[in-house]
């Protein structure tokens, strides 16, 4: 079917849906078929055509028909009270854990806002969609007095890199998982965290070490107050409380610790074979989110700087449905995060992110052996600062006195050269 064809059967599909009674409803934008829901919709009649793709076209266009919105809400309140006739049942030391669980599951409240003020991005054209309207988005309300421990704080003064952002917002609104991988600094766990903080979804980090155990993720027995109590680790609090969960450094732990995400990565319950019970099955709350950080790909160190972190099983890393490179800033994006961060001029820190530029240029063509990170250079601006506009000072102290005494060299004729 032609271009011309298509426009014209979906036109006359809207003409023909004003005159439909409401049935309770939504249309399809694709084909102008009345539907409940548009990804089962998609599933059965446009198998080629992903929610995906449907999200990127119609942005504006609604996912659920209000039916379909209030039997989700009626499973999610069945659900939580299921969970609170298994506390019932529990033995009493689990029993109000488990109880707890199921009433902060429940308690949070979705709402519909826009992306661009949610962010703070003020009309930017990037903040909008392709034809230029704003873009929804999810924000959470209603937090019980565990989830709001876990809430990040949101820092006011981080510089969002728009096209980033908007990849890790697709992800936590699809319930997609997201790993981000680069180089330090380059902000991989914070955009995450502030994405999280401004949407209002608790965030839950645990950091991977080659040591970690499967009892640092799943939980273990504990003794407490003379009794044996089994203690839930961070991915089933998670999962239980519908929060995120970020894996961080994945690219440290050993492949066989990491095999443990991977039915969860796939959206199904985690299996705790040594948990009582009421514990062993866990089903994902429907907000629980997946998200995971590293300095590599999954396919080992490329640069020599990442000193124990390991190749990965592939099967693993192919189960996360975005994997997004995070490199370093454009020089104008690092000349207002360093700002924002530091309150120093503009031309002061144009200078400073001249020098990491060149450094990191240095390193890609292996006249150094070690690149600067935007943290770091954050740092040597407050340095600098404190040293009455030393900024030389600054990125020696933040940077260069770590450096071997042949790459030092390199780094002052850098130095002479940009502040003489």
């Amino acid at each position: 079917m032609t271009d011309t064809a298509l426009v014209a059967d979906n036109a006359s599909a809207a003409t023909a849906t004003v005159a439909t009674p409401d049935d309770g409803k939504i249309v399809c934008q694709l084909d102008g078929v009345r539907c409940h829901i548009i990804q089962t919709h998609l599933r059965d009649h446009h198998p080629n055509y992903t929610i995906e793709d449907y999200i990127r076209d119609y942005p504006d266009a609604p996912l659920m028909s209000p039916t379909a919105l209030a039997m989700k809400e009626k499973r999610e309140k069945e659900l939580a009270a299921k969970k609170a006739a298994q506390a019932a049942a529990a033995p009493a030391g689990a029993q109000a854990a488990l109880v707890t669980e199921s009433v902060g599951a429940a308690s949070l409240v979705a709402k519909n806002e826009l992306f661009h003020e949610v962010f703070e991005l003020g009309n930017a054209p990037a903040a909008m969609n392709s034809m230029g309207k704003p873009i929804p988005c999810t924000v959470f309300t209603g937090h019980d007095h565990l989830s709001r421990d876990y809430l990040a704080e949101v820092d006011k003064a981080y510089v969002f890199n728009i096209d980033l952002l908007k990849k890790v917002m697709v992800g936590l609104q699809l319930n997609i998982p997201i790993y981000l991988w680069g180089m330090h600094g380059t902000g991989k766990t914070t955009v995450l965290e502030q994405a999280a903080a401004r949407t209002r979804r608790p965030f839950l980090r645990n950091q991977h070490t080659i040591n970690m155990q499967e009892s640092d993720v799943l939980g273990q027995w504990t003794v407490k107050d003379g009794s044996t109590q089994f203690q839930l680790g961070p991915l089933p609090m998670a999962m239980i409380h519908g929060w995120v969960y970020c894996a961080d450094e994945y690219d440290f732990a050993m492949p066989s610790v990491t095999a443990l995400y991977q039915p969860v990565l796939e959206g199904k319950p985690l299996l705790i074979k040594e948990a009582p019970a009421e514990f062993r099955k866990i089903e994902p709350h429907p907000n629980f989110r997946f998200c995971a950080t590293g300095n590599t790909n999954g396919g080992g160190d490329e640069t020599g700087l990442y000193q124990g972190t390991l190749v990965q099983n592939a099967a693993n890393y192919s189960r996360f449905g975005i994997t997004e490179e995070v490199k370093y800033m454009e020089p104008a994006l690092e000349e207002n995060v360093i700002c924002a961060k530091t309150r120093i001029s503009k031309s002061d820190a144009s200078k400073i992110v001249r020098f990491g530029n060149d450094i990191r240029k240095a390193f890609g063509e292996g006249k150094i052996s070690a690149t600067v990170s935007p943290r770091e250079l954050i740092c040597a601006a407050r340095l600098g600062v404190a040293f009455g506009g030393n900024w030389k000072m600054g990125l020696e102290l933040a940077f260069g006195n770590r450096l071997s005494r042949i790459d030092r060299k390199t780094v002052e004729q850098y130095l002479q050269r940009i502040f003489p």
